[in-house]
């Protein structure tokens, strides 16, 4: 339990709030509190300025007498009195005017024959109090003199201790509450990740590719990520389905020819010895080789495509020669099932392809349109520009593809349900689609004017 909370994310993050919390409100305290102590400071210094520049102003005009009428006159029980000299350029004193409170009077006792005389002695001093600070102003006077104005000021530092007080008092309650808030907010924010991590836990432990990061039922980048996951785990699912797919279906289609490969070597093992029959044999024995170096092939062409490794020599072509290669090819084809194939070429339509590629694409694609359309049925092959890509349709009137089966069936291995009959690898598909995208295109199956399916090699013209 200790160990899980001190690798809580919610908890990390209350507390670095805490601490942000703490030395900003420090720092805002410490310049308020500054900004205060300067403020009482200069209050009390400009007033004994200003008493200074009044005295000084009096003293100008009739002396000594005048600046004493002027501090008799300002004399009330409720304001405190300014401590008041002049002095000599030499330092000594002129007059002198201080509180009471600034006056020690000291008696000598002076012994005279029978009788002792009390001698009073004054003497002024700046009181000495933990409690009270000065202020002291000086202002240059015509005569040379120098006025010196002086008074008790309360304590700065015990004037604001009340506010110091208060504010370690509100600080600490300020911070606990805010690290409670910040922990339950922190704690409800992070509740996303404690799910996705759960959920990866429980797909490591049982191995359960269905299971799925609730929805958080919220807004922000953690629910998004919680979609995206989601999406991601959708797609690994996928992609595992389609594997375990493709699998079962290169095993199935491996094991055929394997098997009669295995069989033919048997028979002629076993055989008579006459070399006719071992040469049909070793013949059958190429063609499922072959076969099955078609497959890999086919496959190895595919990965590399879909990894970007296809290498594509591109020129500038004229994608009806593609077309026209084609229909030549599979001429003999399309008569031995009395299909007739036609071509609509009107214009040239130039693309930079890499031909052999982007043949065999083709290719690939007619091939399947004569397998599966009946005797006496028609196969159209156009090709047209448009304002951003070329174009080249095939299009039969076979029995079509269903439309639940139309992004299907470009995956590996897989055969439309009407097809299985049909003699092929199901790597036809999937290697146009691999070659069409490395080109930077894509394929497209809908459905033909004549009922059938068609397909559309769109490429890029640049």
């Amino acid at each position: 339990m200790l160990e899980r909370l001190r690798q809580s994310l919610a908890l990390r993050l209350a507390l670095q709030h805490a601490l942000v919390f703490a030395v900003a409100a420090a720092g805002l305290f410490g310049v308020l509190y500054w900004l205060l102590a300067e403020s009482l400071e200069t209050r009390e210094q400009s007033a004994v300025e200003r008493r200074a520049e009044i005295y000084a102003a009096a003293y100008n005009l009739g002396g000594v007498p005048l600046v004493k009428r002027q501090i008799d006159a300002e004399r009330t029980p409720e304001v405190r009195p300014y401590f008041v000299r002049i002095v000599n350029q030499d330092n000594t004193f002129v007059w002198v005017g201080a509180p009471p409170d600034w006056v020690e009077t000291q008696v000598e006792q002076i012994p005279f024959g029978l009788f002792t005389w009390n001698v009073p002695t004054q003497t002024v001093r700046v009181p000495q109090n933990a409690l009270r600070d000065y202020a002291i102003a000086s202002h240059q006077l015509n005569d040379g003199r120098l006025l010196q104005v002086g008074r008790l000021t309360d304590s700065r530092a015990v004037l604001l201790a009340p506010l110091r007080r208060a504010f370690l008092v509100v600080g600490a309650a300020a911070l606990a509450v805010s690290f409670a808030a910040g922990t339950f907010l922190a704690w409800r924010s992070t509740r996303p990740l404690r799910a996705v991590a759960e959920t990866a836990r429980r797909i490591l432990a049982t191995g359960d590719l269905a299971a799925r990061v609730p929805d958080p039922r919220t807004r922000g980048e953690l629910a998004a990520l919680v979609t995206q996951l989601n999406t991601l785990l959708d797609r690994n699912a996928d992609h595992v389905r389609v594997l375990r797919e493709t699998l079962d279906n290169l095993a199935h289609d491996l094991r055929t020819p394997l098997t009669r490969l295995r069989g033919t070597a048997e028979l002629a093992l076993q055989g008579s010895g006459d070399p006719t029959e071992a040469k049909a044999a070793l013949a059958d024995c190429i063609d499922e080789s072959d076969r099955l170096l078609h497959v890999l092939e086919a496959l190895l062409d595919i990965s590399a495509a879909e990894g970007g490794a296809m290498r594509l020599n591109r020129d500038r072509v004229d994608l009806r020669t593609l077309a026209e290669r084609a229909v030549n090819l599979y001429q003999e084809v399309a008569e031995d099932r009395n299909i007739r194939v036609s071509c609509d070429l009107p214009s040239p339509v130039e693309a930079a392809v890499d031909s052999v590629r982007l043949g065999q694409a083709v290719n690939n694609l007619l091939d399947n349109a004569l397998k599966y359309t009946p005797a006496g049925g028609s196969v159209a092959i156009t090709v047209r520009a448009e304002p951003d890509a070329a174009v080249i349709s095939i299009a039969d009137n076979g029995p079509g593809i269903p439309p639940g089966e139309r992004e299907a069936i470009f995956r590996r291995l897989y055969r439309v349900d009407s097809s299985r009959s049909q003699r092929g690898l199901g790597l036809g598909l999937s290697l146009v689609k691999a070659i069409v995208e490395a080109h930077g295109g894509k394929v497209l199956v809908a459905e033909s004017a004549g009922g059938g399916a068609q397909f559309d090699v769109r490429v890029p013209r640049a």
